[in-house]
């Protein structure tokens, strides 16, 4: 666009159209509307998954936009079922004008954070800033192998880690279990090739004891 020929617009409007000043006004606002104020609060990510520890920045700056170190910072924190709490952000060495916290959502949620800033008794500004704590997720997000975990685990319930590299050995490693297994199997009596052999049996000696004694 030709800014310098935008007088030209103005000129060709009817009078009383404001449509050019109310362009230039908005225009401007857009160009200043990224200007972070007084104090500017983040945290590193908006989603804890399974873990609620949170550090909370804040870039405090005075009315002159100088860093304000010597500022008092807080944090007002609003949770779900009415988890609330005030925490003190201390400042950053070798950074001034930053101030951080450490802080642990409790329960799963929505969290509403505002930070404010006072000097000297006057308030220099505040900002707010949200996050969200979910459990349960956080396997659907990191997929790569936690070996310390996993190492972790094979220790405390007294199994072993392996690697690709040991798997040869396992099949050796594994010890057999004294208690065994056991399965039922049913089946019907006259269905048993033993059952069949032992009436056989029977009845062959009943014909043999009637030939022995003449009856047959």
């Amino acid at each position: 666009m030709a800014t310098g020929g935008s007088w030209r617009w103005q000129m060709s409007s009817p009078l009383g159209d404001t449509a050019h000043d109310l362009f230039w006004q908005q225009l401007l606002r857009w160009v200043v509307s990224d200007t972070p104020g007084h104090v500017s609060a983040s945290v590193p990510a908006q989603m804890l998954l399974d873990n609620g520890a949170v550090n909370l920045t804040a870039d405090v700056r005075d009315q002159q936009y100088n860093p304000a170190p010597d500022a008092k910072v807080e944090a007002h924190i609003l949770g779900p079922s009415g988890v609330s709490a005030l925490v003190e952000m201390s400042p950053v060495p070798d950074s001034p004008g930053q101030f951080q916290a450490a802080w642990s959502a409790p329960k799963v949620g929505a969290y509403l954070t505002e930070v404010t800033a006072q000097r000297v008794g006057k308030e220099l500004g505040r900002d707010v800033l949200t996050f969200q704590r979910m459990d349960g997720v956080a396997e659907n997000f990191h997929t790569e192998q936690n070996r310390d975990l996993l190492e972790r685990l094979a220790t405390q319930t007294g199994g072993q880690y392996w690697k690709p590299a040991d798997l040869g050995k396992l099949a050796a490693s594994i010890p057999f279990s004294e208690a065994g297994v056991t399965m039922r199997e049913t089946r019907d009596l006259w269905d048993l090739p033993l059952v069949f052999l032992v009436l056989l049996l029977l009845r062959f000696s009943e014909w043999w004891l009637r030939r022995k004694w003449g009856i047959v």
